[in-house]
């Protein structure tokens, strides 16, 4: 008996190819805008330089740290927070330590968390969860990076779904057990207060 091949008809065909390309057209819109080009990350560079974290996000408590990306001394005005959202009514935990002033935080996870949703990342299945914990990651470090370029020095995203937990690690929650344990103990201290 010889073989039939399927063959798919022209709507299938045209409706497949709109997909790939309504796809392409928004990873290309994504790059657009998240990626920094050259001149920008001149202009962001003269911007930075200077910015004393110590005055700025710390009402002059702590020494200049303007000749440096992150502050060398009295690291304890930069601890580690650990903030709880709800993604799709889904827990979602976001770790920084940073220099900067935080007070924004809640603002660029919930505009990165409706950007995500029209990106198509919040779609229920397991790589979308995937996406969303890196876009999420690499929207917040973009962010504090624009206010003071290399303030970021951990970063912990952690997104608990219907039996599946993912998190997306960088800077020194990925290379320091001591920063992973902390955020992890943390999360697991939360729901006992």
């Amino acid at each position: 008996m010889e073989a039939i091949e399927f063959m798919p008809d022209d709507s299938q065909l045209l409706e497949k190819e709109e997909k790939q390309k309504t796809i392409l057209e928004m990873t290309a819109d994504w790059i657009d805008k998240n990626m920094i080009d050259k001149k920008e990350k001149a202009v962001m560079e003269v911007k930075n330089e200077g910015v004393n974290m110590g005055k700025e996000a710390n009402a002059g408590f702590c020494m200049d740290d303007s000749k440096t990306a992150t502050r060398l001394l009295q690291k304890q005005w930069s601890p580690l927070i650990v903030r709880k959202y709800y993604v799709a009514n889904w827990p979602c935990w976001v770790g920084i330590i940073c220099d900067c002033n935080l007070n924004d935080l809640d603002q660029v996870v919930l505009n990165a968390i409706d950007e995500a949703k029209e990106y198509g990342f919040l779609n229920g299945n397991i790589q979308d969860v995937r996406n969303f914990c890196g876009f999420l990651s690499d929207k917040i470090d973009k962010h504090y990076d624009s206010i003071k370029r290399g303030s970021v020095e951990g970063l912990a995203i952690a997104w608990y779904v219907d039996k599946c937990f993912c998190s997306s690690l960088s800077k020194d929650h990925m290379v320091h057990k001591s920063c992973r344990d902390e955020f992890y103990s943390i999360i697991k201290t939360l729901p006992h207060i």
